[in-house]
């Protein structure tokens, strides 16, 4: 069977932007606790652990709410081949019994969190997705490692080759389990339905490119696939635009979080009022770990909220205390969204309508199209220019965009 084509679509097209402080949120997906992180004050380490006949890492099970209904996820680690540390250990002492390379299981952490993320921004750069499979409904992208590499550094995250290397491979190894529905009763089977079941790049190719320099760091081309409930977002446009340059400057995945979370209630900006939000629920659905004191956990997470307040995503962050005697047991935050958030949030909303508008310009039909778009070169290029010309405009109506024969 022949290799079909890659080809571009009116939803490839849409997903683009040229303002690269935006990046893209695609809610559910980015919303669910998919990262594990690890606790600092325990002795675990993100760096897996060795994978022998009588031993293996246990799934990481949660359970989450996204716009008032209930989901449990489970996320299975990556199986990967690390340098064995005692190695180094035995040539220091001049006996060379072990093996060089070990396999070890991992779950992706913050350092894949923000691989992921740089991934997104590259993919709305121009013409960087396609579309590939038998049936033309899977979204492909091609970069290199380097690309990755230097955003990482413009973006003040510093990783080497190899580093990224790993983080990918981890992305396209560790499988994840979204379900809805309360966990099953023991002894029953849950009549939960599974929404995706996949990684995030169920494929992955790495492959040498002896034509660039290896000093330039781009050795590797690489491309990948988005995995199925991301290929739908971008099929379906159902995407919203987001500060990136706000995301890469939170440094506590949790702040990450809870801008994704905010980014969500406030679909418009119409309605400003503040969000309340409790400890526990972001404890709950970012993912985050518990520290063994209580105390410190709920420091953590102020202190995660306190970071939003310092970037300017919000005016204030209330602070409403329960105490158990003199020991502070839950705390409720009045989050209060700024000026500045809010105008991020009314720029979203423009490019998801003038998005919507767009599509039904190529399609001829207010209605959501079946599957990706075809678009032709020529095609394309118009799209981008009278998308870009709308959203100067603001809320003019679009022009019809004609299909070349």
């Amino acid at each position: 069977m022949s290799k079909v084509a890659p080809v571009s679509a009116a939803q490839l097209v849409l997903f683009e932007l040229e303002d690269r402080s935006q990046s893209h949120l695609i809610a559910l997906y980015d919303l669910a606790p998919r990262f594990v992180f690890v606790s600092r004050d325990n002795d675990a380490k993100d760096k897996g652990e060795l994978v022998s006949k009588d031993s293996f890492i246990k799934s990481v099970r949660r359970e989450f709410s996204f716009r008032g209904r209930n989901y449990r996820l489970t996320v299975q680690p990556a199986r990967i081949d690390r340098n064995n540390p005692m190695r180094k250990e035995e040539k220091a002492s001049g006996t060379q019994a072990a093996a060089e390379v070990v396999e070890v299981e991992i779950f992706p952490s913050e350092r894949e969190q923000v691989v992921e993320q740089v991934v997104r921004r590259l993919a709305m750069d121009r013409s960087r997705l396609s579309l590939t499979g038998e049936n033309r409904d899977k979204v492909q992208m091609r970069f290199s490692l380097y690309e990755i590499q230097r955003e990482l550094r413009a973006v003040s995250h510093t990783l080497s080759i190899q580093d990224i290397r790993e983080s990918l491979t981890i992305l396209a190894r560790s499988r994840i389990i979204i379900s809805t529905g309360a966990p099953a009763e023991p002894g029953k089977k849950s009549r939960g339905q599974n929404i995706l079941e996949s990684t995030a790049f169920p494929v992955l190719a790495i492959r040498s490119r002896p034509d660039l320099m290896e000093e330039e760091g781009g050795v590797e081309e690489t491309y990948l696939e988005f995995n199925p409930l991301v290929s739908a977002a971008i099929r379906d446009l159902e995407f919203k635009p987001i500060s990136y340059a706000w995301l890469m400057k939170l440094k506590s995945p949790v702040s990450r979080w809870l801008y994704n979370r905010l980014s969500i209630e406030y679909d418009t900006a119409d309605d400003a009022r503040p969000m309340v939000i409790s400890a526990d629920e972001i404890i709950k659905n970012s993912g985050m770990n518990e520290w063994s004191r209580r105390r410190d956990t709920l420091r953590v997470v102020t202190a995660a909220v306190d970071a939003l307040v310092e970037e300017g995503i919000l005016d204030s962050a209330e602070k409403e205390f329960t105490k158990v005697g003199k020991r502070i047991d839950a705390i409720d935050y009045l989050l209060t969204p700024s000026a500045k958030f809010l105008e991020q949030v009314r720029r979203g909303h423009r490019v998801q309508k003038t998005n919507v508008e767009a599509i039904a310009a190529v399609t001829g039909s207010t209605g959501r199209p079946d599957g990706f778009v075809p678009l032709k070169p020529g095609e394309a290029a118009d799209l981008r220019l009278r998308r870009a010309r709308q959203l100067e405009a603001g809320e003019q109506p679009p022009l019809p965009l004609a299909r070349q024969g």
